[in-house]
């Protein structure tokens, strides 16, 4: 039996089929050609205007080569070179890549006279950030933004800063940074600029600061004019800094190596969980400074050399602070300091811990623990033209199996500060010619300071242990160097 289709259903499918058909002619106003895989130049790519656009296209220009793809979707975004290419059609093709993308594909180059725009361009586009092998010359500041991944092969990506000393900083301070890794640059200061006090090759200031890591850099500024930092981050007041960790870094600064500071928040712990490790600082003012209201620190296995004022300071009442395995060569005016500089003073609650620290030969320089709290002080190796003092906030610290050796004419001082406990340490200050005492309590306020079973070595005349100015101490089982009871 023949079955027949009603005409009115006949005429509303092909009412429906000439809609869709029209619908897509409308939806497609750019067709995509048959042909793919052309390959053209950016700037051949750039001046296509007709409607029938190739899918994939094989850019060849040197640096920049790749595959762009078709986005019709797209009418919005802008042409940045790098990821992203408009025709003069206004049709938007896109890179497909995995991985980095390379600073060169938004023209960064070595024979240009400032990379700071083309770097700055890739940064704005892309999360994920490979500066190529090269040297480089950079006249102006890239700002960082959260979520930035920006590498380098360590060592092989060197930048020249002629004119100012800021490669890498922050933008408008109101716009927190989270979520940024710097790894692998490398830099050289070479600028005459004299009035840029403080300023770093990184310098963070203003902005609250989540998660940032640097790691595996390298600098130096012996040639610069300026009296700078290689790494800088400044807490500003009402702003936070937390899971700040600088790792496995080469540097050499005129002024600090690396220098984070919170003295506008006051008694305000607004800076948190601040990381320090595996770094080489030298010939610099400062090695590492941490200063002001910061809380939980980790400053370990860093090498430290030649630092005409600090090799590591902790200041300002900073406290909870681990200072381990860290070794110290060569001229200090103070190899470690736990000092408390008069900004964001708030209450020391526990102690320091500095164990395991090292110094390398003879070093210039002393240990002044001024903000130590209840210390503890443990399995240190020190060979000192200085001292060790122990003073002020520095209160109830444990001082045990270290080995202090001093060309002083004192060895340890505990300056107005009560209740330490001395165990199992080897004290000298046997080299000293005009030798006093090789441990001194000093003031009305060292009070009821204990030594027990050291070994106390000293010099010709002079006093083991001495108290002057109300001090008071008491010792027991102590011997000297031969091994004889100290009476």
């Amino acid at each position: 039996m023949k079955t027949t289709v009603p005409f009115s259903w006949v005429s509303a499918a092909l009412v429906t089929l000439l809609t869709m058909h029209c619908g897509r002619r409308q939806e497609q106003a750019v067709k995509p050609a048959e042909l793919v895989n052309q390959v053209m130049s950016i700037a051949q790519l750039r001046a296509l205007t007709s409607p029938a656009m190739p899918t994939r296209v094989y850019i060849t220009d040197h640096k920049k080569n790749g595959i762009f793809l078709l986005d019709p979707n797209d009418n919005r975004s802008s042409d940045n070179l790098g990821l992203i290419l408009v025709t003069a059609g206004g049709q938007r093709y896109k890179r497909a890549f995995t991985g980095s993308a390379s600073a060169a594909w938004f023209g960064m180059d070595e024979s240009d006279d400032d990379i700071g725009p083309e770097l700055q361009a890739a940064v704005d586009a892309a999360d994920d950030v490979m500066v190529p092998d090269g040297h480089y010359t950079q006249l102006t500041r890239v700002n960082l933004r959260s979520h930035l991944k920006l590498r380098a092969n360590p060592g092989r990506a060197l930048i020249s800063l002629p004119k100012e000393y800021v490669s890498l900083g922050n933008g408008d301070p109101a716009v927190p940074l989270v979520n940024v890794l710097i790894d692998g640059l490398a830099w050289q200061a070479v600028s005459d600029q004299e009035d840029k006090l403080g300023e770093g090759r990184i310098h963070i200031d203003g902005p609250s600061v989540d998660n940032l890591t640097v790691q595996n850099c390298s600098s130096t500024d012996r040639t610069a004019r300026a009296t700078t930092n290689w790494f800088f981050l400044k807490v500003q007041s009402g702003k936070t800094a937390n899971n700040i960790t600088v790792r496995n870094n080469s540097a050499q600064a005129k002024r600090m190596g690396c220098e984070i500071i919170n003295h506008d928040n006051f008694s305000l712990y607004s800076g948190r969980n601040i990381v320090i490790t595996d770094n080489y600082f030298r010939s610099c003012q400062f090695g590492i400074s941490l200063s002001g209201t910061l809380e939980n620190l980790l400053v370990d296995n860093n090498h430290l050399k030649d630092c005409s004022l600090y090799g590591i300071e902790i200041a300002g009442a900073a406290r909870k602070a681990r200072i381990t395995n860290n070794r110290f060569e060569g001229i200090f005016g103070k190899i470690f300091a736990g000092s408390n500089d008069g900004g964001g003073n708030g209450t020391v609650i526990g102690g320091m811990d500095v164990s395991y620290n090292l110094t390398l030969g003879l070093c210039q320089g002393g240990i002044q623990l001024f903000n130590g709290g209840t210390i503890s002080f443990s399995n240190n190796v020190l060979t000192m033209t200085g001292f060790l003092e122990v003073g002020h906030a520095t209160a109830g610290g444990r001082f045990t199996d270290n080995i202090i050796e001093s060309q002083s004419d004192k060895a340890v001082v505990c300056d107005n500060s009560p209740n330490n406990v001395f165990i199992r340490n080897i004290i000298s200050n046997k080299n000293n010619p005009q030798h006093h005492t090789t441990i001194l309590v000093y003031g009305s306020k060292a009070k009821n300071n204990h030594f027990a079973n050291n070994t106390l070595i000293k010099g010709e005349g002079g006093f083991y242990i001495d108290a002057l100015l109300g001090g008071t101490y008491t010792a027991s089982m102590n011997f000297d160097e031969n091994g004889n009871l100290i009476r």
